[in-house]
């Protein structure tokens, strides 16, 4: 069973150096099966410099005719999902082994929970997280895996970070990674992968208590996450047209629902202003969407760019629409220490 222990790891405090200062654990190979894609990405480690990117592959996801869904991973059969599986090992030229796990955002529920003092010890937190959890997710706590992150706080609250996921939804997937001789060693989210591509870049741009966002859209959903300083300020996922609809029926729901989750940021939050926000986007050309968000009070876009954490083999380049599909598993494959 994949384990969520790590999930929220790279959050944890926004501590880049903390972070630039443990040892990566987490396997070079990456595979993240989206609703209408798998891809797998493989990087080189090197001793110094940034990581090389060595292969990468795609391969349309098999037909479900179903959306995704936390009570629904959207996967075809075991063997029509496990025979593309084993193409993305044979056309990059990987031998399947020990892979992290990309999976998309709405598959979990993930939540930020504060509560007013700090609990005496570890198991009184765990039964207020769980408590809370109860009132929020349609299925029985016992049938999910949770990982919760305590974050900093400058007062007396007590933040809590948390991702939950159906058990035997994940099962479904590592099922798939089995089946092909591949071994699950870590599942990560979407969005918290491409964090962990982008945690440089968002730390030297919310420097000085600065307000920055990472926003993901993808295909179904997009989730928007944004940090002020060093801390966790807000995170929001939201499905879009039960996670089935086509980029034309999505993009007003998108617009109304980055309109309505800024509202909540200056409201609720006290935001004063977004500074900057990386972008990464399947479902629009790189910058296509610049203005608009821009105009919804987004700050600065700048698109989401592989080559500020990885060298391209060969000296290359890579296609800019490839490098925003590749991101998530490109930041599940760096590991936490890089």
């Amino acid at each position: 069973m994949i384990s969520l222990a790590a999930l929220l790891k790279p959050i944890r405090g926004l501590d880049l150096e903390r972070f630039a200062a443990l040892r990566a654990s987490s396997p070079p190979v990456a595979v993240d099966v989206d609703r209408d894609e798998m891809l797998l990405v493989r990087l080189r480690r090197r001793r110094r410099g940034a990581p090389k990117l060595e292969a990468h592959a795609s391969r349309p996801t098999p037909d479900h005719g179903a959306g995704i869904s936390m009570l629904r991973p959207g996967l075809g059969t075991l063997k029509d999902t496990a025979r593309v599986m084993r193409e993305l090992f044979e056309t990059s030229g990987t031998r399947p082994g020990r892979v992290s796990l990309v999976l998309p955002d709405n598959l979990a529920r993930v939540s930020l929970i504060s509560f007013p003092d700090r609990p005496p010890n570890r198991r009184h937190l765990d039964e207020m997280v769980r408590f809370k959890l109860r009132k929020t997710v349609p299925f029985r706590l016992e049938e999910a895996t949770i990982s919760y992150q305590v974050l900093p706080s400058q007062d007396r609250e007590t933040h809590v970070l948390v991702a939950l996921m159906l058990r035997s939804v994940v099962e479904q997937y590592e099922q798939v990674l089995e089946a092909v001789g591949a071994r699950p060693g870590r599942v990560d989210l979407s969005t918290l992968s491409l964090f962990n591509l982008c945690r440089r870049e968002i730390g030297k741009a919310s420097a000085s208590e600065r307000d920055v966002a990472l926003l993901n859209c993808a295909r179904g959903y997009f989730s928007l996450l944004i940090v002020r300083g060093t801390r966790l300020l807000f995170y929001r996922s939201k499905s879009l047209a039960e996670g089935n609809g086509s980029a034309e029926t999505a993009e007003p729901v998108l617009n109304r629902e980055l309109a309505t989750s800024v509202s909540y940021y200056q409201e609720k939050l006290g935001g004063q202003a977004i500074t900057t926000t990386f972008v990464r986007d399947v479902t629009a050309p790189p910058g296509a969407r610049s203005g608009s968000l821009e105009a919804l009070g987004l700050g600065t876009v700048v698109p989401v760019d592989l080559s500020g954490s990885l060298m391209l083999a060969n000296g290359g380049r890579l296609d800019p629409e490839a490098g925003q599909r590749i991101a998530p598993a490109a930041g599940a494959a760096l590991g936490r220490g890089e």
